[in-house]
């Protein structure tokens, strides 16, 4: 079974400035998220998308690919992240033995490694379509 962790972390945050290379916990929130996908036990490949060199550059220095430059459109502050989605599966589509596809976003640093691996073994185990946690 083949499963890709993704990242969609863009640079250009009206909010707090470059919100993604925060520091937490001895590296940046887009760093632990990284680190967070390779831990899980099920996650082959970890993808990062954006738009942002700062970001690309984070993510090769914790080992993740950006195999694929999001198109500035789907970055700015309007953007729905579903057409980021969107891109991004485009471009995975040309590799069809992906079987899941987790979503790791850097914006819920205190998720556990093992938040990660139940919600992938409840989607393989009972054959789902999606499974997302909440709190």
């Amino acid at each position: 079974m083949k499963i890709i962790g993704i990242i969609f972390a863009r640079g250009n945050s009206k909010g707090i400035k470059n919100k993604n290379l925060l520091k937490f916990k001895k590296t940046t929130l887009l760093g632990n998220s990284i680190r967070q996908a390779f831990a899980s036990r099920y996650i082959d490949r970890v993808i990062v998308s954006t738009e942002s060199n700062k970001i690309i550059k984070e993510a090769i220095k914790n080992n993740a690919e950006t195999p694929f430059r999001r198109p500035k459109i789907l970055a700015s502050d309007n953007s729905p992240e579903i057409k980021s989605w969107r891109h991004a599966i485009r471009f995975l589509n040309k590799n069809k033995d992906i079987d899941y596809i987790a979503s790791i976003p850097t914006t819920a640093p205190l998720r556990s490694v093992t938040d990660i691996n139940k919600c992938i073994h409840l989607a393989i185990k009972k054959k789902l379509d999606i499974v997302f946690s909440i709190t």
